[in-house]
């Protein structure tokens, strides 16, 4: 555009410069300032043409200054190497004068030993020249030692020959004379040899004659002789027919099979023993050998039994002929009857499954177990005459879920002092979740005391109120034996002072504590699991009834067992039996552990011995008002004092009927801040309180234990 610009603005400058030239136009003003215009594209060329110089020239200046910085660039690197090469010529020169002082040691080491292998090459040279000498000197001597040794032998050999000479003469003289005397006593020898053949000769015809004598007899002997060796001649065969007899088992054995039933060495179990019997049958009645390898019994009372067989005979064969006589096998054995044989897929081995007993129905098991819940009320009821309570099982028989089923069956409804003695708090077993008095066996053995002294107090003071509920566990272990008589004194005095105790043990034989079996007349039994089987053995009381409760157990145990088998600990079922004096025993089974919650209802479950104002009153008034909140800021306390105020058993007779809200001493007592009861899990979840006290959370979806709250104030 700005070349079209000027070159019409030329255009039309050289055409107004040419009019004006040739006359055709006038020069007037508009026609000067005409041709003023039509210098402006002269100038606009002049401009173009000192700006394109202008432009050059900075071309040129930027690229110089692009050429000087990139060797300013190269003057740096090159500085940097030079900086780096004096520190390697610095290093070079540390170097170079290392290895100087390193040659110059190495020079005056190697001029040492130069004199050292000069003083070696003197010596090496004065010692070749003693060995030349040592060498010619051995060579005389081994020249002059032949010599002599030679020279010295031969004088020795001609020594010894002349005594040889000599010495053989004398001996040949010696033997000649000896030979002589010899021959002598040969021809007097020759003499009397001739008397003796004549005399032999005489002796032959008289033992020729007794020969003939004896010939007759030994005819009759040789006869005698035959007879003998033909009888021993058929013991022999018989012996060889044993022989390959044996010879034939064997062989039968190399093969695999059995030539006689093989028993096996199971003790006294009577699984074992029928095992036994049944290949005893089936030997002596079908001439089928069987070897006993081993039994196995299953939960649920079927025997698992493994035979060996012969490899010759069809195992489908074998297992159809016991299966024809099985039920001849169950009844001649006495058993109740062959579930199945089969062939072991895994091993050449025939399994032989037998019931002693018949399985029990569910009926059956429904009729034979007590309600937990009938047989609760009637213990609770029979405490009032039999004031304690024993629980005894091993470790995993549930007897700890039997204490707890119990004591939430009494909470809601009694209105009982309750206090808990637990040795083991804390550890794996320790499962209660509620306030403990003693958690020791120091502060066990220390409650035994209190108990004692409260009984005495009783005793004098004739108040039996409030009732008193202890709960001794581990009571085996930390009882000792001096204290026997002490303790069984205690149990037989508490019963009509409302006391009562829950003893629980772990020693199934009540032994180890000094009880024994005849102690348990005075308490209310509970035998949890195995432990009913020693008590059915070994408890007097339970001796006419022994065998229809060893029976009733074998039938109740097969059955829990097989319940239990895959579940866990706190999933499990448990059974037990339980003995009133008095009355027929009965046989339980206990709710799961995990159904089970204890709340204090009516009663109260305790944090210390004493018996505290507050705790007398809520158990002693059943028919009063509860306690505010405000009226008493803990449990028995006052507001300024930690400890709650204790009643003995004289004040309590002085104030019977005490009020259902106790004034303080010193005014009114502030009141609490009320507290909101929250999930721990889910503090943010409202929960709902049900009709048995219990909450509700909505996160957790179940009911809460004590132990799953919190309080939020």
């Amino acid at each position: 555009m700005r070349k079209q610009i000027i070159i019409g603005g030329s255009t039309a400058f050289g055409i107004s410069a040419l009019l004006i030239a040739t006359g055709l136009l006038k020069p007037t003003i508009k026609l000067v300032a005409l041709s003023s215009l039509g210098i402006i594209p002269v100038s606009i060329i002049v401009s173009e043409n000192i700006h394109r110089k202008a432009n050059q020239k900075v071309l040129q200046l930027e690229k110089t200054l692009g050429t000087t910085r990139a060797e300013l660039k190269q003057l740096e690197t090159v500085q940097d190497d030079n900086g780096r090469l004096s520190q390697c010529m610095a290093e070079l020169k540390t170097e170079l004068s290392s290895v100087q002082n390193s040659l110059y040691k190495v020079k005056t080491e190697n001029c040492n030993l130069k004199e050292s292998l000069q003083f070696a090459q003197a010596q090496l040279a004065v010692s070749e020249s003693q060995s030349a000498k040592l060498s010619s000197q051995l060579v005389e001597y081994e020249e002059s030692y032949s010599n002599e040794l030679e020279s010295e032998l031969q004088q020795k050999v001609q020594e010894y020959t002349t005594k040889d000479r000599e010495a053989l003469k004398a001996k040949y003289r010696a033997i000649l004379e000896e030979g002589e005397s010899i021959y002598q006593e040969a021809m007097e020898i020759g003499e009397k040899y001739k008397a003796w053949a004549h005399e032999v000769a005489k002796r032959h015809v008289d033992r020729k004659n007794y020969i003939l004598g004896l010939t007759t007899e030994f005819n009759k002997r040789i006869g005698e002789a035959q007879e003998a060796i033909e009888v021993e001649r058929g013991h022999l065969i018989t012996q060889v027919e044993a022989l390959n007899e044996k010879v034939a088992r064997l062989q039968q054995q190399l093969a695999g099979d059995l030539t006689e039933p093989e028993y096996g060495q199971f003790g006294y179990a009577i699984e074992g023993k029928i095992a036994n019997d049944i290949a005893r049958w089936c030997w002596d009645n079908l001439q089928i050998p069987l070897a006993i390898k081993d039994f196995q019994k299953r939960s649920d009372g079927v025997v698992d039994v493994g035979y060996g067989y012969s490899q010759s005979t069809p195992v489908e064969a074998l297992i159809r002929d016991l299966q024809r006589y099985s039920e001849n096998i169950a009844r001649s054995l006495g058993i109740h009857k062959i579930v199945n044989i089969r062939k072991l897929e895994i091993a050449d081995l025939m399994v032989l499954s037998f019931r002693r007993e018949p399985a029990i129905k569910q009926d059956d098991l429904k009729r034979l177990l007590t309600s937990a819940d009938k047989l609760a009320t009637q213990v609770i009821r029979e405490m009032s005459r039999k004031g304690t309570v024993r629980i005894m099982g091993a470790t995993g028989d549930g007897k700890g879920v039997c204490a707890r089923y119990l004591l939430s069956r009494i909470t809601p409804t009694l209105n009982w002092y309750i206090r808990l003695h637990d040795p083991q708090h804390g550890s794996e077993q320790d499962h209660w979740d509620i306030p403990k008095v003693s958690k020791s066996g120091t502060e066990l053995k220390q409650a035994l005391k209190k108990i004692t002294n409260q009984m005495k107090d009783r005793e004098v003071t004739k108040i039996h109120s409030p009732v008193t509920l202890d709960i001794l566990d581990e009571i085996d272990t930390q009882l000792e034996k001096e204290d026997k008589k002490q303790f069984l004194n205690l149990i037989s005095r508490i019963r009509h002072l409302g006391m009562k105790l829950i003893l629980i043990g772990q020693n199934p034989k009540v032994g180890r504590a000094g009880f024994e079996w005849s102690d348990m007349a005075q308490m209310i039994a509970f035998y949890q699991g195995s432990c009913a089987l020693d008590a059915i053995k070994k408890n007097p009381a339970l001796e006419l009834k022994k065998d229809i409760l060893l029976k009733q157990y074998n039938e109740i145990s097969d059955v829990f067992e097989a319940k239990n088998e895959w579940l866990d600990d706190n999933k499990k079922h448990y059974f037990g039996l339980c003995v009133i004096p008095g009355k027929n025993p009965q046989w339980y089974e206990l709710p799961v552990a995990d159904d089970l919650e204890i709340c204090e209802g009516q009663s109260i479950i305790a944090e210390s011995f004493n018996i505290t104002v507050i705790n007398s009153a809520n158990v002693e008034g059943e028919n009063s008002a509860k306690v505010e909140p405000s009226g008493v800021s803990q449990l028995g306390q006052e507001p300024n004092s930690a400890k709650g105020e204790t009643l003995t058993q004289q004040e309590m007779a002085e104030n019977p009927a005490p009020p259902s809200v106790i004034p303080h001493v010193g005014g009114s007592v502030p009141s609490r801040p009320t507290g909101k009861t929250i999930c721990k899990k889910h503090p943010n979840v409202e929960l709902r309180q049900r009709k048995d006290g219990r909450y509700y959370c909505t996160g957790c979806k179940k009911k809460l234990r004590k132990d799953e709250l919190a309080v939020e104030v």
